[in-house]
């Protein structure tokens, strides 16, 4: 039997945006990291959703950009209005929203409104526009287990499966110094800059939103960003009875691989079949442990347009095994081999808002043509596409039925 997968889109972001990127002259370069052929506009998202859902997206992953300045935004009457669109354009389109802390715009409404201000669509319900996934725990958050370190000392993947572990996460009381974030990430200019925050600040808001989504029975999503800490953020969070992430027994994690050095993209199926594993390794409390929830595993490929030349590199299995491939298609090759483990591929002007051709030299695309291409690669390596999203979750079904 064919391995099946849910086709994603990643949409927008946070960091191809005007203000992220510094111009540097090169034409192609500046139209991809401004973001320009990035769908802002309703009628633009609505063209394009019904052209992905025709592809059969199943996954749509969606960061508020504000409609005049195409920056990203926290405005949640941007995120309920195209989350009613989407809805009511494919009811069975999974949809997922995103809650960045980066961009000028997203940190003055922050300053002007608190913390909560950034992940605030995460209480809002299906019939208001919400989303079935809001992403709480990415980059920021990762501030709380730096804090964390300077009790344990370097994490290690060892540590964090240990029950040591699980007793420092037990004692630790996150600090309220302020300070100035920046996570060491592949972005653009401006793209790694986080503004001034607290862990103290940023566990109340996780904690705030996972509450949220429990009050109106909806799903839990996380994104991996660095390998060992991202890691170490999860087991915390499901761990930790202030947190409780997971608690409605579902979790999807998002695996972002190229995002930063510290998850770099994977060259061989090993590297990457390593990450994926220690992510569904977090179903069980302890390894070896029963089964206690259903994790789903996203994959996508955020490689920046100036790296994705150097990444492409011969594919080590299945039939492009022996070829010079580029990111999207080596993922994709990964995701359809039958012991990955994955769910859901997604692709997009996200993470990778590029095309890679055989000459080395990227041009501009857009999500449609992105899925397309991803949807082709899969179908080369005799995956399916599934088109009932049910699956990700076993709980969705009573879940959304509580939410209705």
């Amino acid at each position: 039997m064919p391995k099946e997968l849910i086709l994603g889109c990643c949409s927008t972001g946070a960091k191809y945006t005007p203000r992220n990127h510094r111009l540097t002259g090169d034409a192609v370069l500046d139209r991809i990291c401004t973001g320009v052929d990035i769908a802002v506009g309703e009628d633009e998202i609505a063209w394009e959703v019904e052209q992905l859902s025709d592809l059969g997206v199943r996954y749509y992953h969606y960061h508020a950009r504000n409609f005049s300045t195409r920056e990203q935004t926290t405005d949640n009457a941007v995120y309920a209005r195209v989350g009613r669109l989407v809805q009511a354009l494919d009811p069975d389109m999974l949809i997922s929203f995103g809650a960045s802390r980066n961009g000028p715009e997203v940190m003055q409404r922050i300053a002007d409104h608190g913390e909560w201000e950034r992940v605030s669509h995460a209480d809002l319900s299906l019939a208001e526009g919400g989303a079935h996934f809001i992403t709480m725990q990415a980059a920021i958050e990762l501030q709380i287990v730096c804090d964390l370190e300077h009790a344990t000392g370097r994490l290690t993947k060892d540590f964090i499966e240990s029950d040591a572990f699980l007793d420092a996460v037990d004692r630790y009381r996150p600090s309220t110094r302020m300070e100035d974030v920046t996570m060491e990430t592949h972005s653009t200019a401006n793209g790694n800059r986080y503004g001034q925050s607290s862990p103290a600040v940023q566990m109340e808001a996780y904690a705030r939103a996972i509450a949220a989504r429990r009050r109106l029975h909806l799903l839990d999503e996380i994104e991996w960003v660095q390998f060992v800490r991202s890691f170490a953020m999860s087991r915390m969070a499901i761990a930790r009875r202030d947190l409780a992430l997971a608690g409605a027994d579902q979790l999807n994690i998002t695996l972002l691989f190229g995002f930063s050095p510290k998850l770099p993209f994977p060259q061989t199926y090993g590297e990457f079949r390593n990450v994926v594993a220690a992510a569904k390794s977090l179903e069980r409390d302890y390894p070896g442990g029963p089964k206690r929830r259903r994790i789903s595993i996203t994959v996508g490929a955020a490689v920046l347009p100036h790296h994705a030349a150097g990444i492409a590199s011969a594919m080590d299995v299945g039939p492009d095994a022996g070829l010079i491939v580029d990111p999207v298609r080596r993922l994709a090759g990964y995701a359809a081999q039958d012991d990955s483990e994955v769910d859901v591929l997604r692709v997009g002007m996200e993470d990778a808002p590029y095309l890679l051709g055989a000459d080395g030299v990227v041009r501009p695309t857009n999500n449609v043509e992105l899925c397309r291409y991803a949807a082709d690669a899969l179908d080369r390596c005799g995956a399916s596409l599934i088109l009932d999203p049910s699956h990700i979750t076993e709980r969705r079904a009573p879940l959304l039925r509580k939410a209705a």
